[in-house]
């Protein structure tokens, strides 16, 4: 049941969405962050000796997938995801303009998140701060506001045990996602530098196949990588005359032009933000600009 372990950090997998990967720490304040890796295992845990805190990295469905298991226990998140657990409408709003969401889209979310998340809104106990200590008994955690991914997005810094906890950071192959209406590119890039200063032995993350890596930086710096082949990929496209939003979006530089879905989200909405993100990247930058809805190089 446990993946990986050290001291009293215990590691646990989840598998493909809606699940992600958790970290228990089993101490004399047992907490867990991100409940979502497996409901039984979960419950299992929480029959041994009941959660008291639950600290969610973000505001993300795969993340708070069972927060409602425990609802005695605490709840602790950042400030600026903190709205996301106080109510749907905000949790949704983070993705969708009102006026982007048809009634097809909007019913599959309201039966996705009635029948498999099973919201149940409620207040955060604590909002976290970033450098903040806490200590759970044996345990202290280093808390890191690394936003980008969300705004309120957190990771963690075990320093005693020489663990970090990236979360949806998370160093797979595809890249970093900030498909988010509120996500950041340039936070994303300053979170992972500054991530990548921090010596540490093993690197936790909320997916991929493993979930576990060595300490290394290069896997930081590969993952950083993805998003400069992506403008990369948008300037040769761009190089080849302007193009609007849509045929950006078209071209599939993210996802292969593939129409995906995951749970109730369509992956083409995500690449159409992503993208959007890159040309306002880049126009700021001076390097592209935009005349009547078309991109061009400058």
């Amino acid at each position: 049941m446990i993946d990986f372990e050290r001291g009293r950090i215990r590691f646990i997998r989840g598998g493909k969405y809606p699940q992600s990967n958790s970290v228990l720490i089993d101490d004399d304040i047992r907490t867990i962050i991100d409940p979502a890796c497996d409901e039984e295992k979960l419950l299992k845990i929480h029959g041994e000796r009941p959660i008291e805190v639950i600290i969610n990295s973000h505001g993300h469905e795969d993340h708070f997938l069972y927060n409602s298991r425990f609802p005695d226990a605490q709840l602790w998140v950042h400030e600026l995801d903190a709205n996301a657990f106080r109510d749907i409408n905000a949790f949704f709003n983070q993705f969708f303009h009102p006026e982007e969401v048809d009634e097809k889209t909007e019913a599959e979310w309201s039966t996705f998140f009635a029948d498999v998340v099973k919201y149940q809104p409620r207040e955060p106990d604590r909002l976290l701060e970033d450098e903040e200590i806490l200590d759970f008994g044996e345990t202290r955690v280093h808390v890191l506001h690394t936003p980008g991914h969300s705004p309120g997005h957190l990771s963690f810094h075990f320093a005693e045990e020489k663990v970090l906890f990236l979360a949806d950071l998370d160093l797979v192959k595809f890249g970093p996602y900030y498909g988010d209406k509120a996500s950041s590119i340039d936070d994303t890039i300053r979170s992972l530098h500054r991530l990548a200063k921090i010596e540490v032995d093993v690197y936790l993350v909320s997916h991929g196949k493993d979930g576990i890596l060595d300490g290394d930086p290069e896997h930081i710096h590969r993952y950083l990588d993805v998003i400069y082949k992506r403008e990369e990929k948008l300037l040769d496209l761009l190089a080849s005359g302007p193009k609007s939003l849509e045929e950006v979006t078209a071209e599939g530089i993210i996802y292969g032009g593939r129409s995906l879905s995951e749970g109730a989200w369509e992956l083409s909405m995500s690449e159409r933000t992503m993208m959007h993100k890159h040309l306002q990247r880049l126009d700021h930058k001076r390097t592209v600009k935009e005349e009547n809805g078309f991109y061009h190089l400058v």
